[in-house]
Formats: C-alpha cells, structure tokens, sequence
C-alpha cells in the first residue's frame, strides 16, 4: 500500500475515537517489527524519524527503502518527521522526501515559535506537506509541578485556539503533564486543560513522551482528543533489557540472535500500545 498522509490517519482516528500510535525508527532494526505489528493488529501507523538519529543513517536512501516496504504491507502507514527544530531541519526534511513534518518550536516564546510555524507552514503547504507544532513545554526536567509552573509549561487553551488559528498547522502537540522520555514518578496529567484544548481548537491533537504513562491515562486522553501517541523510549529500553538479560545468561547467543530477540521485544511493546490506542482492528 503506498504511504497513506498524516492528515488522512489522523482525521479518520477522530471518527470513532482511537489515536494512531507514532514509533520511531531509526534503522532496520525497528521497522519490520512495527510493520510486522501493525499487519497482525490491522492497525494504521505512522513511522516517525527524529533527526537526533541522522548520524546512524544515509537519510534519503532510508527513506527510499521504508517506501519500497510499504509497497507489501496492507495497511494505512504514514511516515512524518519528528522534533524538526529548525527550519532548515524542516527543509532537509523535505527534501529528504518526509510527506509530513513536525516542526519543534516549544522552547520559544508565543510569538517567536507561531512566527516560525506559519513560515513552515508556507514552506509545506505547495509541497502537499503536513505540519505538526508544539504548544507548551514539555516537563522533560522532572520538575514538581506546581500551580504556577503549570501555568507556565502547559498548553494554555485560549492561547492554543490562536495559534492553530494563526499558524494553519494541521496538528497540535500538546503539553498537559507529559514528558519525554521516562517519568520521574508517577505522569499526573492534566485532563481538564486537555478537554479545553480540545473543546477550543479543530486540529487532531497529539501527546508526546508516550513511554511511561497508563493505559488508562491513554484511554482517557484519548477520550479528549488526543489522536497521536509518540512512542520511542520503552521500545529503545525493551530491547536493551533484553540484550542485557540474554548476555547475562548461560546461554551463549550470536548477535544475529541477539537482535531477533530485541526486536522480538520491541515488537510486544508496539503490539500492546496499539490495542491500548483502540487501533487494533481500524486499518
């Protein structure tokens, strides 16, 4: 099946409610398994590509060969690139042939960060490119959060509802207590800022930092709005724990094995956040 477009997977999760689950990958050791997954699970997906990773890869010819897979798989697959925090990042991207593109501008101020959205925007918008931006920061330092800091890191709902106006951005991440990476203690997410952001912008919403937080947080989240899930961290932690478990055995493994048992790993992880998503049986 040839790429399906960010916007098509995200609108169609809105109606009924389920969020497309966004895994990144990296290099071949990711991606059969997330495919693999998504086949069995009759699920749609989206690949994502963080640019923290170019250094492992030749980026136009990967790209090349995760199209040329998708020519054998059945179901919705999309591809975007992920945490682009520049924009000559987004225009490599481009370039690159990334049929979707998340633009990163979160640590910015309001002004500065919708500023460089609608630029990117213009820069996508003949090329038939999707954009995703980020409103509010992420609590990726671990902070205990407070009323005030709260007010200062979420995503403020008024202030969301101008920014997609403003910027013509097709998707929204949003900052309600989430975090990249994994949490230090327990994820408290905001779930009636959430609902206002959603009840105030008409853009399919998405949580970052997936990796930690319940399935029944997720399904709540999803309830209000949120279309996308970005998982990265817990795949990237399942097969290394695994690795490191099979080198600590008895056992000795080459590394051919090694790696089908990490991606044995990885590939449970996908399978259980796709069911938790409610995407298991909607491709």
């Amino acid at each position: 099946m040839p790429l399906v477009s960010y916007a098509d997977l995200l609108n169609d999760a809105q109606r009924p409610a389920y969020a497309v689950g966004a895994f990144n990958i990296f290099g071949l050791e990711f991606l059969p398994v997330i495919l693999q997954a998504a086949e069995e699970e009759c699920s749609p997906v989206l690949l994502q590509i963080n640019p923290v990773h170019y250094p492992w890869m030749d980026l136009p010819g990967y790209l090349r060969y995760v199209k040329e897979q998708l020519a054998e798989i059945s179901v919705p697959v999309g591809l975007n690139l992920d945490h682009g925090t520049s924009f000559d990042v987004i225009l490599q991207g481009i370039q690159a042939g990334f049929p979707s593109v998340m633009y990163d501008g979160s640590k910015l101020t309001f002004a500065e960060n919708l500023k460089t959205t609608r630029e990117v925007v213009r820069l996508c918008e003949p090329c038939g490119v999707t954009v995703e931006a980020e409103l509010g920061t992420l609590n990726d330092e671990g902070l205990n959060l407070t009323q005030a800091n709260q007010d200062l890191l979420f995503t403020d709902p008024i202030a969301a509802a101008r920014f997609v106006e403003q910027s013509g951005v097709h998707a929204l991440a949003v900052s309600v207590g989430n975090a990249h990476g994994f949490y230090r203690g327990e994820p408290q997410l905001d779930f009636e800022r959430l609902e206002k952001i959603a009840d105030a912008t008409p853009v399919p919403l998405v949580l970052h930092g997936g990796s930690g937080i319940s399935d029944d947080d997720f399904r709540t989240a999803i309830s209000l709005g949120i279309c996308k899930i970005n998982i990265y961290t817990e795949m990237s932690a399942a097969a290394s724990n695994r690795v490191r478990e099979l080198i600590g055995s008895q056992d000795r493994m080459d590394y051919p094995s090694l790696l089908m048992e990490a991606r044995e790993s990885v590939k449970a992880v996908v399978v259980h956040k796709l069911r938790t998503f409610g995407s298991s049986g909607k491709a």
